[in-house]
């Protein structure tokens, strides 16, 4: 035994007090008055002090009611582990039961719950439970309760979730509880599929020193096969006027077992619009596209849907088709120089997402309703119109719109709208021999962000024959420079609206930059930054949360004034922001959520597409015994509390309370010493009578 504060016992030269009172005692006399002494003998009285203790019982009381007192002060407890059991056999029990859509393979969620019901139906009554439920995150019911209806009912209500498998939140969250407990004994139960991908999130968590973690599998070695869609795109095209969507869809077959005649269907607003058969090698995967179909005025909501296997929660993917995502592109040339632009034209034909609708007018053929009509104007070696068209394009940029300024041979610009331009520039400049190269690129800039990575296209490549000097000005960014120092590209802000200037041709008059194939997606960046172009979300995951001010298709809706209501995948209704949180809203559903703005009944609803995280579709175990060792600090296989179990000597006391002993005992000696006292003074006067 061992003590919290044993300098207490210093108090026990306090036991000499009762010893002392009983040494020091003097014999007291009783004086009867006569009315004469004449008759009576005189006899001397001497008042002595006590040479010897007359009640032993009494001072043994006295003394050991004030040790025990002392005792409780110093704050007792037992090191050793066993002794720890035996001075307090209950529990603080924490069931941790996985969630996550892996657990719906086959019956794995009815047998985990049936596990967490026999643990709790084995709980002594004095031993204190929780019920923590996880799959990416973490949640308890009631803490340490010993109600055992709560424990069976908090299981029966709860259904199994959308998210991934992470062991970190859960054990972590069963390391506070154990911390804050009081009772001399931790268990822990941990009820799962003990997916491999979940490990990682436990790495810095370590369960409390002498905590028995008992690991409780619900998959059997042989549930490995999964066929899943692994996701889907989309190509576009017009037939007749319209615009159509082609849905490609991609599946994955992760078992050992060729998988047959898989029937695979496209959904359309919830209904089958085809259904095809497809073949997937084991171990592989294959693609199914389906007939196209044209695109309506708002977003449609679409699922591929392949038959449901064992693991259904995997077998379908949802995403939405927007119409319209195009850019309009107004391109100003030269007129008779066509070809300055067939570069420009080629390369924005091609893209896809975004598409751009292009329109190219020579400088004296542009319209003000060309401009207003595009988000992007390039002046393809042309200087500002003048007159009306110039106003115009000045108007269009300080109103939010991009402007591309090319700088070829036949650029002049008026000198009245300088503000356009971030700089002034030269006649142009001839780079002898091979010619120049860009020596410096900003790669954190949108417009390069997308040659930031390795084998991501070299800028180095093309050749530079002939350039604009550019003198910029201070507050000018400069995006790209030549190997000579002279600016290739450079930004300017004009009201809300952006410039770049490039220095250069788009065409193979000044330059090679249009033979490398790093020209197309380097136009087409330009234009989408230009144009502030935000792509569209076909898809989030579950378990995020989405912010619909930064959500593309929520532009409409009002966050501030407006009553917006929340149709879930499972039909339930929610308003946005209950939870304190204006604007957000967590995903914690697989299927399509639908945000109205009730005060607006004529708007069209947000349709929101969430689908699970396919990491969690990948069965591969780990071994429990090896979880166990990675939470406990133990070896695998090694369950000993006596000497793995080492706590700190405060929270050894806190939980054994042994104090609280001692004092009851020192109060049941000082009751007996009243009796013993009472009794003894009793008998002696009645002695004395």
């Amino acid at each position: 035994m061992s003590f919290l504060t044993p300098l207490f016992f210093a108090a026990l030269v306090a036991l000499g007090v009762p010893i002392l009172i009983h040494m020091i005692q003097r014999q007291r006399t009783e004086v009867i008055e006569f009315p004469s002494l004449m008759f009576v003998r005189k006899i001397p009285f001497h008042s002595l002090r006590r040479q010897r203790v007359r009640h032993w019982l009494l001072l043994l009381l006295r003394c050991a009611a004030l040790a025990l007192l002392i005792a409780a002060f110093a704050r007792p407890f037992f090191r050793s582990a066993v002794l720890v059991a035996v001075t307090g056999g209950s529990r603080e029990v924490v069931i941790l039961v996985d969630r996550s859509y892996s657990m719906g393979y086959g019956n794995r969620w009815e047998r985990a719950r049936d596990a967490a019901r026999d643990v709790v139906r084995d709980l002594a009554p004095d031993d204190q439970a929780t019920i923590i439920f996880f799959d990416s995150g973490a949640q308890s019911g009631a803490r340490s309760t010993r109600n055992r209806a709560s424990l069976l009912a908090t299981i029966d209500q709860t259904e199994l979730g959308a998210g991934t498998t992470r062991y970190g939140p859960a054990l972590q969250l069963a390391q506070g509880i154990f911390e804050d407990s009081d009772q001399p004994r931790l268990e822990a139960f941990l009820i799962t599929d003990f997916q491999r991908i979940g490990v990682d999130s436990a790495a810095n968590t370590l369960l409390p020193p002498g905590t028995v973690l008992t690991a409780i599998s619900v998959a059997d070695e042989d549930e490995t096969a999964n066929m899943l869609v692994a996701g889907a795109s989309v190509q576009r095209d017009f037939f007749s006027g319209r615009e159509r969507a082609i849905v490609t869809a991609r599946l994955a077959n992760r078992g050992n077992e060729t998988v047959e005649n898989l029937r695979v269907s496209l959904e359309l607003n919830g209904r089958e619009l085809e259904s095809l058969p497809v073949t997937v090698e084991a171990n592989s995967s294959a693609t199914v596209t389906f007939a196209p179909f044209t695109l309506e005025d708002t977003a449609m909501p679409v699922s591929v849907r392949a038959e449901a296997d064992a693991l259904p929660h995997d077998n379908v993917f949802h995403f939405t088709v927007a119409p319209g995502d195009v850019v309009p592109v107004l391109v100003v040339g030269s007129a008779g120089a066509a070809d300055a632009n067939l570069y420009l034209r080629s390369a924005l034909a091609i893209g896809t997402s975004p598409s751009f609708s292009v329109t190219v007018r020579s400088v004296d053929q542009v319209t003000a309703a060309d401009v207003a009509t595009a988000r992007v104007v390039v002046l393809n070696d042309v200087g500002l119109p003048s007159g009306q068209i110039g106003a115009a394009i000045t108007r269009f940029v300080e109103s939010g719109g991009g402007l591309w300024v090319v700088l070829g041979e036949r650029v002049r610009w008026p000198g009245d709208d300088l503000d356009l331009l971030p700089g002034t520039f030269d006649e142009p400049a001839d780079r002898d021999g091979r010619g120049g190269a860009l020596g410096f690129v900003d790669f954190s800039h949108p417009v390069f962000e997308v040659f930031s990575t390795p084998r991501s296209g070299d800028l180095t490549a093309p050749r530079f024959y002939r350039y604009r000097p550019l003198d910029t000005r201070p507050e000018t960014a400069v995006l790209a420079r030549f190997d000579n120092g002279a600016a290739a590209m450079a930004e300017h802000l004009v009201g809300e609206g952006r410039v770049l200037i490039w220095t250069s041709t788009i065409d193979t008059f000044w330059n090679d930059f249009a033979r490398k194939g790093i020209y197309l997606p380097f136009v087409q960046k330009v234009v989408e930054y230009l144009a502030a172009y935000t792509p569209p979300t076909p898809y989030l995951t579950a378990g995020q949360v989405l912010d619909l001010a930064q959500y593309p298709g929520a532009a409409d809706l009002d966050l501030v004034g407006g009553n917006l209501v929340v149709r879930d995948p499972s039909e339930d209704r929610l308003t946005v922001g209950s939870d304190g949180r204006a604007g957000f809203i967590e995903l914690a559903e697989q299927g399509f959520y639908e945000i109205r703005d009730t005060d607006a009944p004529d708007s069209a609803p947000v349709v929101v597409a969430v689908n699970v995280d396919l990491a969690e579709s990948n069965l591969e175990r780990v071994d429990p015994q090896e979880l166990v060792a990675a939470a406990t600090g133990r070896v695998p296989g090694d369950r000993s509390v006596t000497t793995e179990r080492e706590l700190q000597p405060a929270d050894l006391e806190r939980r054994q309370t042994l104090w609280w002993y001692l004092l009851i005992g020192a109060l049941g000696f000082l009751a007996s010493e009243t009796v013993v006292s009472n009794r003894l003074s009793r008998t002696e006067l009645d002695a004395d009578e």
